[in-house]
């Protein structure tokens, strides 16, 4: 008979299979991303009912199998439920798990990425700071995950530390005597903001509001390179730009 395995992670997706069971994604600390069936999980009296849901946080109790996992119990520890009853809510957190099940490869575990998700879904349901804020936010500390982070402590061109633009095709700033007509000229704040998000840890990712000024030059560059690196096309975006 097989073990049992217990893994600490998120539900990112929930699909309907047949009548009455579930097809779930979940993120894990220890494996990545597995796929895992939850047998009649759509039955009103499921032990499963409650634990199969999108942004559940928890731990999950499995049997492993040769392609995916069998739910056998959980213990959920953050529902999320704030932002499950806002619409807007919904709408990132659906379009913030689809980017991890695009990014993330399966059977390769990753705290920090998980911890990522936790305190963005974290932030939606506090309400501190603009939605359309923490969404740059967590678009480019992902990439810095992924391992493709924006160049932003020195110009990509001579090397020199002070910079003032960001150059696109470059995949990083750039410096004043480099910087041409074609690039996107940045604020000594807007570049200070960038850097901060790349560097900063998780339990302050979160904690700043920025002037219209600087919000507009740090959405725009933010926006350019995440389309550079991602070019998948989610369709919980699209949903969320006839919202907004």
């Amino acid at each position: 008979m097989r073990d049992k395995i217990e893994l600490t992670g998120m539900v990112l997706s929930s699909m309907t299979v047949g009548d009455y069971d579930k097809r779930l994604v979940i993120l894990t600390k220890e494996r990545g991303k597995i796929t895992a069936f939850a047998k009649g999980a759509r039955k009103p009296n499921s032990p499963f009912l409650g634990i199969s849901e999108p942004f559940n946080f928890g731990k999950f109790i499995l049997l492993e199998g040769y392609d995916a996992y069998r739910l056998v119990g959980g213990d959920i520890k953050e529902y999320f439920l704030d932002v499950k009853n806002d619409i807007e809510g919904i709408c990132y957190g659906t379009y913030f798990c689809d980017v991890l099940e695009y990014l993330t490869v399966e059977g390769v575990g990753d705290a920090n990425i998980l911890n990522l998700l936790y305190v963005t879904l974290k932030a939606l349901k506090k309400q501190d700071i603009p939605n359309a804020l923490i969404r740059r936010i967590f678009e480019l500390k992902v990439l810095v995950y992924d391992g493709e982070a924006l160049a932003a402590f020195s110009c990509v061109k001579c090397g020199k530390e002070k910079v003032t633009a960001f150059y696109v095709r470059g995949n990083g700033l750039v410096c004043e005597q480099c910087k041409t007509s074609d690039m996107i000229p940045l604020t000594e704040t807007s570049v200070y903001t960038l850097q901060y998000i790349i560097s900063t840890t998780l339990d302050r990712l979160y904690a700043f509001q920025l002037s219209d000024e600087v919000w507009c030059e740090v959405d725009k560059v933010i926006g350019r390179y995440f389309e550079q690196h991602v070019t998948k096309k989610f369709h919980s975006l699209e949903i969320l730009s006839s919202l907004t």
